[in-house]
């Protein structure tokens, strides 16, 4: 037993020497990191009903608009007591990016990044997208479902290429501190530069089911609309005032399909040793 944990000991000692010594370049060949820096939801919009109904989506009602809350918590550290750490952090890590390759291993979540925005450091966490992303040097990587949009301004802005797009998966996207959770979501984006050092045109969609929407509350921390279920600030939604429905059909499911469009420049990512040592050094 004693030989057991001097062993391990030694190995523990090694594998933070390892780390305090490598990990900027090793941490560069394993991934390359996408933050996003602004993030905006372009359909559906959200309503509440103060004396008559009224879009939040882009327009501040007392102070409060969604894009507004959502710009807010991606590029500052509002939490009190203050930690250091921009609110929110959705991240892309590339394992490794290559853009002369049809596809790249890929990574996307939430994570902690360190603040001040234009400093960030981010850190990859457990991922929920977790796959190969397809690149395209011609065509759109990604666009809206048919007959899923409404005419609002700003429009859904399409990826186009040179891009890449993301598998389709599970996400339980946190919009300003709401937990959404969406089927069958992607994303993509057009790179900016080879190698790039920003994505632009970014495009996320999933599909939120109405019965999911009708049971999930909006946090307390939410001015204007804190306590309601989800399904009543969305167009068509039980207690929803707009006068219009944004509602889709999806597999034969009633629900929304949610669409954001976001750039996320290049940043500094650190891995974790394990996955340094497993994608660093094949």
């Amino acid at each position: 037993m004693k030989n057991l944990s001097s062993s391990l000991l030694r190995i523990g000692a090694c594998g933070l020497a390892l780390a305090l010594l490598l990990p900027a370049n090793v941490a560069a060949q394993a991934a390359t990191g996408f933050r996003f820096n602004d993030m905006d939801l372009r359909e559906p919009h959200v309503f509440m009903n103060l004396i008559f109904c009224r879009d939040i989506t882009d327009t501040p009602l007392g102070g409060f608009s969604v894009n507004n809350e959502l710009q807010t918590a991606i590029q500052t550290d509002g939490d009190m007591p203050l930690d250091g750490q921009l609110d929110l952090s959705l991240l892309i890590a590339m394992t490794p990016l290559d853009q002369s390759l049809a596809t790249n291993r890929m990574q996307f979540g939430g994570t902690n990044c360190t603040s001040p925005l234009a400093s960030t450091t981010c850190w990859v966490t457990a991922p929920q997208l977790d796959g190969t992303a397809t690149l395209r040097t011609t065509g759109d990587c990604l666009a809206p479902m048919d007959g899923t949009t409404r005419p609002y301004v700003p429009a859904i802005t399409n990826t186009a290429s040179p891009c890449f797009v993301s598998p389709t998966g599970t996400l339980l996207l946190d919009v300003g501190g709401l937990s959404v959770p969406l089927e069958d979501a992607q994303l993509a984006a057009t790179f900016v530069l080879n190698p790039a050092n920003n994505l632009v045109n970014g495009l996320l969609r999933g599909f939120l089911r109405e019965t999911v929407a009708d049971t999930t509350p909006i946090p307390e921390d939410f001015p204007l609309v804190a306590g309601q279920m989800l399904s009543s600030v969305l167009p068509g939604g039980t207690g929803a005032c707009a006068a219009h429905n944004d509602k889709d059909m999806h597999h034969g499911v009633p629900g929304w399909w949610f669409y954001f469009n976001f750039t996320a420049p290049r940043v500094t990512i650190v891995m974790p040793l394990s996955t340094l040592l497993m994608d660093g050094f094949e």
